[in-house]
């Protein structure tokens, strides 16, 4: 999921679905580095990573705060790392349903899904569900 840009959505298929199916929720949360390191050219120290990590973590737990109290039968763990697309596809490995969103778009021009919806769908080792939202 998207801890910047949770969707209120997929967030519910996903809840809905675990719910049926009597399992938990993995909310996993892959995350890419700033775009300023790319511009820059280097890497992060090690400080630096652990600080991106933590904030990346915190915006997670936010994002699945009021799900977690609307389905509070329902357990969730969550996940934050580094790589997004990558990290879905290697973990959808022990998935029973793997959950992505999709962006509806205001035009019919360019592509209909985004890297990661797309990666996941070509790559998945589980079924994948693709939900739309605004």
């Amino acid at each position: 999921m998207d801890a910047a840009a949770p969707d209120d959505t997929v967030l519910d298929f996903a809840f809905h679905e675990a719910r049926l199916r009597g399992a938990r929720v993995r909310a996993i949360h892959g995350w890419d580095l700033p775009p300023a390191f790319a511009v820059v050219g280097f890497l992060p120290s090690g400080a630096e990573m652990a600080q991106l990590q933590v904030a990346e973590e915190k915006a997670l737990a936010a994002a699945l705060a009021a799900h977690r109290e609307r389905h509070p039968g329902t357990e969730v763990v969550e996940e934050a790392r580094l790589g997004a697309a990558r990290t879905l596809v290697e973990d959808s490995a022990g998935a029973a349903l793997v959950v992505v969103g999709r962006r509806r778009r205001p035009h019919d021009l360019g592509p209909r899904l985004g890297r990661i919806a797309h990666a996941v769908l070509h790559h998945a080792q589980a079924p994948v569900a693709v939900v739309p939202h605004d």
